[in-house]
């Protein structure tokens, strides 16, 4: 039972009180903090992820791609380029060693897979890696301090950006790269094989269509290009075991020592010979009880990769909850460079109802729960966080916020439309936003039309991300300064540039505003000078704080400005009301806005209602995920704890509740928060 209820602040002389009106001043881009008590994560850890889905999707595509000559430009680093490779500083990379044609020929000496004749079997020339002689350290072409052909922003790029190009994009003529917000590309994939070679041709002895899109002419111009603008390309290799017979392959693959190195040797090998920058392994999910064998993978692969020449970027792909994945050990010295978090796929097609792929915030697992979990077992500087520029679509019983969902023929199946597909939709049917999950939606209805069941028409949600929900889900990578950001995946914008900008607004130049808040007052001080201090945040350095005060519900007047102190003693009288607002100003010239109070309404009690704020009044009261005592405790909270409501009143189990966020510890908000959890406040004894 809950013994905690809750109250409304109330006013009282020196205290800091906010009005109800005051919620809609609270900032947007808000995030959950600690999950307490097993908050369930993605759906990821028991559905197979959108890269295998959709690899799956495009399987039998067949593309031409004309094999490509070699690739002439070498990778520079630019001169913003400040993640560590292999624990150094970033160095230029050698130029290409074959054509693409010479990649798609099975050289003499090569070994054919599982001893079957050739012609029957997929064979790979990734052994010829133990024969190669390191190749030289090479700075010709565009040297370090070489100007690259394509304008660079002028302030670099201030976190890497990390963006997966599949196969089929790659020949798609609205498919457009933008160098000033790319650090580096993925050419997404090639396969692997048991035996730990890649998986290059067919049974007839054609090249697959990943190995011919990697060795085509399109990627050659890519690579030079990218190179041009001094933005890596690097080589994804995938392993899935999502099916039975994927789990045997990569079983089989990690079990043996054999197979390792192979792997290892041809994934070297493929990058020298392309000239690209790196690997990065897509294994989705580790198969149960391989884990060390995959961190001696990634290992191996880093070897193979100095081996050649230092200074290839190496990463490997993990799914949002962290489950089996070695992620401490695998980013350890001598591992991989950075863990690409798959921030997606929080709910996919067989969620029981609709909602954020991505969510931001809420009572269950979200994106700031998912840094906490990777930010627990390596560093920040080691964590890039890839969001979808997809979204999903489910048909549902109605078109409230994150309704049922109708799965099946029926109704009509699950789907994933790019960014590109869903904005449009959004736009004939009016965008929606979900302001806990922080994430635009919309409804309509579909009628789906099958033999069994004739023509049936359901509600149909779509939830995605645009360009105003991917700009929160940067601030939080830079505020929890991670590596950096990531997508899956390029091409699915299409010709629409908003997530471009979006990009260059949060990493190529700094456009966004401090984050500051006046450090919440108890409701009354002994003394009549108090101090009021506050917290701040920005991606940049503060240079200055306005602080305006106001009296008994009065106009506000300025109190310090400029001031770079964290506090200051406030001259209070006995028996007045005193409320206080801040802004702050950073290097960049970017301005915090006044976060404004209903003045009038301070000092007037009254009930718990949304737009509201309340207080804790007795230790211990437990924030839930959802309005019953037997969902999952978000958090426990003190006395005192301010709560911001925003949803409710829900009756259940005998007790009122409300949703709620927080504890709130500045006005505005600048440490994060839990929220949309549900408090029990009153009710049941």
């Amino acid at each position: 039972m809950l013994a905690a209820v809750l109250a409304l602040l109330t006013a009282a002389p020196g205290a800091l009180t906010p009005s109800p009106a005051w919620a809609a001043a609270l900032p947007a881009d808000v995030s959950s903090g600690d999950v307490a008590d097993a908050g369930k994560g993605p759906e990821a850890t028991e559905t197979p992820s959108i890269q295998y889905e959709q690899a799956m999707e495009h399987a039998a595509d067949v593309i031409d791609f004309p094999a490509g000559d070699r690739v002439t430009v070498p990778f520079s680093p630019r001169a913003s380029d400040h993640w560590e490779v292999d624990g150094k500083a970033p160095r230029a990379l050698p130029p290409g060693h074959a054509t693409g044609l010479q990649l798609r020929e099975a050289p003499a000496n090569s070994i054919w897979a599982n001893g079957l004749p050739p012609g029957l079997a997929k064979r790979d020339d990734g052994a010829d890696a133990s024969t190669i002689e390191p190749a030289a350290y090479v700075t010709t072409g565009l040297g370090e301090d070489a100007t690259a052909t394509a304008p660079i922003g002028a302030s670099g790029l201030r976190r890497e950006v990390f963006g997966f190009l599949p196969y089929w994009e790659v020949g798609d003529s609205s498919t457009t790269l933008d160098w000033r917000t790319l650090s580096t590309v993925a050419y997404f994939s090639v396969g692997c094989l048991s035996s730990g070679y890649l998986d290059k041709y067919n049974s007839n002895g054609s090249s697959t269509t990943g190995w011919a899109g990697w060795t085509s002419s399109k990627m050659t111009s890519i690579i030079n290009t990218a190179h041009q603008n001094r933005t890596r390309v690097v080589l994804t290799l995938s392993c899935f075991a999502w099916s039975g017979a994927g789990a045997s392959r990569q079983a089989a693959l990690l079990g043996s020592s054999t197979a390792r190195s192979r792997f290892a040797k041809a994934a070297a090998a493929a990058v020298r010979d392309r000239g690209a920058d790196g690997i990065n392994l897509d294994f989705e999910p580790i198969v149960a009880g391989y884990a060390d064998e995959y961190t001696t993978l990634v290992r191996q692969v880093r070897a193979e990769l100095n081996r050649i020449a230092p200074g290839y970027q190496l990463t490997f792909d993990a799914m949002g909850s962290i489950g089996n994945q070695p992620i401490a050990a695998a980013t350890a010295p001598g591992g991989a460079d950075a863990v690409f978090v798959m921030g997606y796929d929080y709910r996919t097609a067989g969620s029981s109802n609709a909602g954020s792929i991505d969510p931001l915030a809420g009572p269950s697992y979200d994106l700031t729960d998912t840094i906490k979990a990777f930010t627990a077992k390596t560093s920040p500087s080691k964590v890039i966080l890839g969001v979808p520029y997809y979204g999903r679509a489910w048909s549902t019983s109605s078109d409230r916020l994150h309704a049922g969902t109708l799965s099946g023929a029926k109704y009509g199946y699950s789907s994933a439309p790019t960014y590109g597909e869903a904005v449009a939709i959004a736009n004939a049917h009016g965008r929606r936003y979900d302001s806990v999950e922080q994430a635009p939606w919309t409804a309509y209805r579909k009628q789906t039309c099958t033999s069994t069941y004739g023509c049936v028409t359901a509600w149909r949600e779509l939830y995605y991300d645009d360009a105003t929900s991917l700009r929160l889900r940067y601030d939080l990578v830079n505020r929890t300064e991670l590596r950096g950001a990531g997508i899956w995946a390029l091409g699915f914008e299409g010709t629409h540039t908003e997530l471009r900008n979006a990009l260059a607004d949060k990493f190529l130049a700094d456009k966004t505003p401090p984050l500051v808040g006046v450090t919440t007052l108890g409701p009354s001080q002994r003394d009549e000078g108090f101090r009021v201090s506050w917290s701040s945040w920005d991606d940049s350095t503060i240079t200055g704080y306005d602080v305006q005060a106001s009296t008994d519900g009065g106009a506000w007047a300025a109190w310090l400005t400029g001031t770079t102190a964290m506090s200051s003693i406030y001259p209070g009288h006995d028996g007045h009301t005193y409320a206080f607002r801040i802004r702050a100003t950073d290097q960049h010239g970017n301005v915090s806005a006044w976060r404004s109070i209903d003045l009038g309404a301070l000092g007037t009690p009254g009930d718990i209602a949304v737009g509201g704020f309340a207080t804790v009044l007795a230790d211990g009261l437990r924030m839930r995920a959802g309005p019953t005592t037997s969902d999952a405790t978000m958090t426990t909270l003190s006395a005192g704890d301010a709560l911001q409501v925003i949803g409710g009143p829900v009756s259940g189990e005998g007790y009122t509740w409300w949703q709620v966020s927080g504890p709130v510890k500045q006005w505005s908000p600048v440490d994060l928060m839990q929220v949309g959890g549900w408090i029990a406040a009153e009710g049941n004894g």
